[in-house]
C-alpha cells in the first residue's frame, strides 16, 4: 500500500503531506481545487513523463516522494536485486525534477534510470481516469482487456517470436524478389569484368616485384661495370685491397713476435681480411648473374601496362583482388538464387504452421476466459444497477481462401489444420466486446451503444474482474464516475468498497455516496497565502466527513436536511 505522498514545489504546491490508510481512500474538494494535482505528482514519482512546466514559479526544483509498504512481492525485489537496491519493508520511491530540464530518480536512497523506475511503478498502481472510457470505447483495446485477464504472457511471447521471424524472413524474401530482375541484369556485367581481371590474372604483389625486377634489368650495364670495378679494387689490381692487405698481415705477424702489443691490431687486419674476401666472392657471384635482356625488359613492360591500367580502374592494387571476390560472391549469389527463394519458402511454411499452432492456442485459451468474463460482467453490472445486462465477448477470426493468398503473395497470414489466417502481433484474433443494457435488445458493439454512465460502470466491472487476479496492490480512480447518480452512485461505491478489502483504493470523486463509503477522507483546496495561491489538504475527522458529504450534496450552503443525509450515507455501509 501507499503510506504516504510527500510533494514539494510542484504546480501550485509549495510543501504538501499526505498519509493514507489500507482500504478506501477517498480525496474531495471542488472542481479545480488540485484534486488531480496530486494523482499527477503522485504518477510522475512512478515514471511518468516530467515536465519542467510543473515546477512551482520562483522554484528551481520540485520534489515527489512516495513511500510503500508491501508485505511480499518477488518480481519488485528481484528487479531491486538485478539492480543493486536494498530491500527493506518499505520502500522509498523519490524523483527530482530540475528547472534544467532534468530529472533524478531515487529507490531506497539509490540512484535509478527512468525505465527501472517506471517498471517497479507499473507494478505498484494501475491508473484509471477520465480517458480511460475513450481507451474502453476503441475496439484495438478490448483484446488487450481479455489477455489481461487470461494469463497468457508466456504464449504470447513464444508467439510474437515465431511472428517476428516470420515478418524479417518475409521482408528478405520480398526483397530477394524485388532485386531479382536488376541482379539477373547484371550477370553478363559482371561476368565481363571478371574475365578481363581474369584474363590478366594478377598475382599479390606482382607490380611491385616487376617494377624491382625491370629497375634491375635496366641497370645491368652500370651495375656490371661498378661490380667489376670493386672486383678490380679489391682483388685484381697490383696494388690492390686485398693484396696491400696480405703485406699488411706479414707485417704485423713480424711486429707481434717482436712486440705482444700489435696482437690486438693483427687480429683486426685478419678480420677485415676475411671481410674483403666475402665482398669479393659476393661481387664475383654477382657478375656472373648479370643480364641484360631487351625480350625481358619489353615483356615487363607490357604486363606493368596491362596491371597499371587495372590499378587506375579500381582505385588501388590490392582493390583488384577485392572487386574479384565481390564479383565472385555476386555471380555465386546469382547462381544460386532459385535455391535461396525454395529455402526461404520452407523457412516461411513452416513458420506459419508454427505460428498458426501457438496463435490457436492462444485463441483457446481466450475463449475459455471469455466465458467466464462475460459471466461475471452481467452479475457485476446487476450489482451496479444494469439490471437485465448482456454481455458477450466476440472473438472471431479471419480466414483467407486460396485465391486471395494467391493474389497477395507473401500476405502475412499463418496456417493451422490446412487453412490460413490472417495475422498480427496478438495472433488471429480479432476481439470486440458486444453489450446490451435493456431486456430485449440485441447487443450490439459496446462501442456504438453505451453511454456515458454504462461506460464508467463496465470498465469498474471489468476493473473489479481483472482485480481478482491482478497483482497490482493499489487501484487509483480519478473520476471514474462520471454520468452517474443517486443509486446507482451508490452501487458504484459499494463495489469499490469490495474492491477495496484485496486492494487499496484511492479514489477521486464528487459523488456523496461515493465518499461516505471511505476509510479515510481527504480534502483538497485552495488557498490564498501573501497573495499566492496554494493547493492544501487535510484528513478530515469523522465530524468533518459528515459536513464534507453534506457539501458535496447541498453545495456550500450546509442544511440540516444534507447532514442527515450525510449522516444516513455513511452509516449505510453498516
Amino acid at each position: 500500500m501507499l503510506k504516504s505522498l510527500l510533494i514539494k514545489n510542484f504546480a501550485l504546491i509549495d510543501s504538501l503531506e499526505i498519509d493514507f490508510s489500507e482500504g478506501l481512500n477517498i480525496i474531495t474538494g471542488e472542481t479545480g481545487a488540485g484534486k488531480s494535482v496530486i494523482v499527477e505528482a503522485l504518477l510522475m514519482a512512478l515514471g511518468e513523463r516530467a515536465s519542467v512546466d510543473l515546477i512551482r514559479e520562483g522554484e528551481k526544483k520540485a520534489i515527489i516522494e512516495a513511500i510503500f509498504n508491501l508485505q511480499y512481492k518477488s518480481i519488485i525485489n528481484t528487479i531491486l536485486t538485478e539492480n543493486e537496491i536494498d530491500i527493506n519493508n518499505d520502500i522509498i520511491i523519490r524523483r527530482e525534477i530540475s528547472d534544467k530540464s532534468s530529472s533524478r530518480c531515487f529507490i531506497n536512497d539509490s540512484p535509478v534510470n527512468l525505465n527501472v523506475l517506471k517498471k517497479i511503478g507499473d507494478l505498484l498502481v494501475d491508473f484509471h481516469g477520465q480517458h480511460d472510457h475513450q481507451l474502453l470505447l476503441n475496439r484495438e483495446s478490448h483484446i488487450t482487456l481479455l489477455d489481461s485477464l487470461a494469463n497468457i504472457e508466456n504464449l504470447k511471447s513464444e508467439y510474437f517470436s515465431i511472428y517476428s521471424s516470420l515478418i524479417e524472413k518475409i521482408r528478405k524474401i520480398t526483397e530477394l524478389k524485388k532485386n531479382e530482375l536488376q541482379l539477373k541484369s547484371k550477370t553478363d556485367a559482371l561476368k565481363f569484368e571478371l574475365n578481363e581481371i581474369e584474363r590478366v590474372n594478377p598475382l599479390p604483389d606482382e607490380e611491385n616485384l616487376l617494377e624491382q625486377e625491370l629497375n634491375l634489368i635496366q641497370n645491368s650495364e652500370i651495375l656490371h661495370n661498378l661490380a667489376n670495378e670493386l672486383n678490380m679494387i679489391l682483388s685484381e689490381d697490383e696494388n690492390s685491397a686485398y693484396s696491400q692487405l696480405n703485406k699488411s698481415e706479414k707485417i704485423l705477424q713480424k711486429l707481434v713476435k717482436i712486440d705482444s702489443r700489435y696482437k690486438e691490431y693483427y687480429n683486426e687486419i685478419i678480420k677485415a681480411s676475411v671481410s674483403i674476401t666475402e665482398i669479393i666472392k659476393f661481387s664475383n657471384n654477382y657478375l656472373s648473374q648479370i643480364q641484360f635482356d631487351q625480350e625481358r625488359i619489353e615483356s615487363i613492360r607490357e604486363r606493368l601496362l596491362i596491371l597499371t591500367g587495372l590499378r587506375k580502374k579500381y582505385g588501388n592494387y590490392n582493390a583488384i583482388f577485392e572487386k574479384k571476390s565481390f564479383i565472385e560472391s555476386e555471380l555465386n549469389h546469382i547462381i544460386n538464387f532459385d535455391e535461396e527463394i525454395i529455402s526461404l519458402d520452407k523457412e516461411i511454411s513452416d513458420l506459419k504452421n508454427k505460428a498458426g499452432e501457438k496463435a490457436f492456442q492462444i485463441s483457446e485459451k481466450r475463449k475459455n476466459i471469455s466465458i467466464k468474463l462475460d459471466k461475471s460482467v452481467v452479475l457485476t453490472l446487476k450489482n451496479l444497477g444494469i439490471e437485465n445486462s448482456f454481455f458477450k465477448t466476440v472473438i472471431t477470426q479471419n480466414e483467407i481462401n486460396k485465391s486471395t493468398l494467391m493474389q497477395s503473395g507473401n500476405h502475412i497470414h499463418v496456417n493451422y489444420e490446412g487453412k490460413s489466417y490472417s495475422t498480427s502481433p496478438d495472433g488471429i484474433d480479432d476481439v470486440e466486446f458486444f453489450i446490451s443494457t435493456n431486456k430485449g435488445e440485441t447487443p450490439k458493439p459496446l462501442t456504438n451503444v453505451a453511454s456515458g454512465g454504462e461506460i464508467s460502470r463496465v470498465m469498474l466491472a471489468l476493473k473489479s474482474i481483472l482485480a481478482e487476479s491482478d497483482n497490482l496492490p493499489i487501484l487509483i480512480f480519478d473520476e471514474i464516475d462520471i454520468g452517474i447518480s443517486g443509486r446507482i452512485a451508490q452501487k458504484v461505491g459499494i463495489t469499490m468498497k469490495e474492491l477495496s478489502k484485496k486492494h487499496q483504493i484511492i479514489s477521486i470523486t464528487h459523488l456523496p455516496q461515493i465518499a461516505a463509503l471511505g476509510d479515510s477522507n481527504i480534502r483538497v483546496e485552495k488557498i490564498t497565502v501573501q497573495g499566492r495561491t496554494l493547493i492544501k489538504s487535510n484528513i478530515i475527522s469523522n465530524k468533518e466527513k459528515v459536513k464534507e458529504i453534506a457539501r458535496l450534496i447541498s453545495g456550500e450552503t450546509i442544511t440540516e436536511t444534507s447532514l442527515k443525509t450525510a449522516t444516513e450515507l455513511i452509516n449505510f455501509e453498516n
